[in-house]
């Protein structure tokens, strides 16, 4: 498989892995690890921004690169419910294959899921 280089950048730095202190942190999950694809978000809010957000995910580069990606690009950006960029964009900013786009509708649903825990605090 070919994989442009955000992917690979994102997918061999991870950045932003690992977990927030349970407390002031919304956590969410979706996936699971015996179909090939689970993500994780923290996320932790404060003034209506983005103050932290780490990911834990189990899959293809392209999950993790785009897991990457999303806790970098949101940090000190707007707290909402949704995904920074939505998904499309994110398949074409990744150069995802139509078979793995699955696998964005399982990271947004992990980060709505940790931005709704974040937002109710």
């Amino acid at each position: 498989m070919n994989y442009n280089d955000l992917t690979l950048r994102y997918f061999r730095a991870a950045t932003g892995a690992g977990v927030l202190a349970p407390h002031g942190a919304g956590r969410g999950a979706a996936g699971a690890r015996n179909l090939g694809t689970w993500v994780q978000f923290d996320i932790e809010v404060g003034g209506g921004t983005i103050q932290d957000a780490r990911y834990l995910a189990f899959g293809c580069p392209h999950t993790i690169a785009v897991a990457a990606w999303l806790v970098e690009q949101a940090i000190g950006g707007a707290a909402r419910a949704s995904l920074p960029e939505p998904v499309e964009h994110l398949a074409r900013r990744f150069e995802m294959p139509a078979a793995k786009r699955g696998r964005l509708l399982i990271i947004e649903d992990a980060w709505t899921s940790a931005m709704g825990a974040a937002l109710r605090g």
